[in-house]
């Protein structure tokens, strides 16, 4: 839905600057176990006996709360900040023009 969301200029900075605005419920976590397991990623869901938190690669780890030495939220997006350095101009272009595809479906 992020086409629904952003203009074009603003979509485009989302992706040079990654780290100006991160939306709500996509804020970068790191949650430290006691046993030195350190995982980064969404929170996904919190209760008082667990924590999930999603990586970078999608998968959920489910941490129990008796488990966790510290959980913190960080400064930095999970986004890469250097990911247009890695497209030319037309492929960054691109990556654009596709975000703005992905709007919200009205029922």
């Amino acid at each position: 839905e992020i086409g629904s969301k952003l203009s074009r200029s603003a979509m485009l900075e989302s992706i040079l600057f990654p780290s100006a605005g991160i939306s709500h419920d996509y804020e970068h976590w790191t949650a430290l176990t006691v046993d030195g397991v350190l995982y980064s990623g969404i929170i996904v869901s919190e209760t008082d006996s667990m924590l999930e938190i999603k990586d970078a690669e999608a998968v959920v780890h489910a941490i129990p709360k008796q488990d966790l030495e510290e959980k913190r939220q960080q400064k930095l997006s999970l986004m890469a900040n250097d990911l247009h350095q890695q497209l030319t101009e037309q492929e960054l272009a691109d990556l654009v023009e596709y975000l703005m595809t992905l709007k919200k479906i009205r029922q």
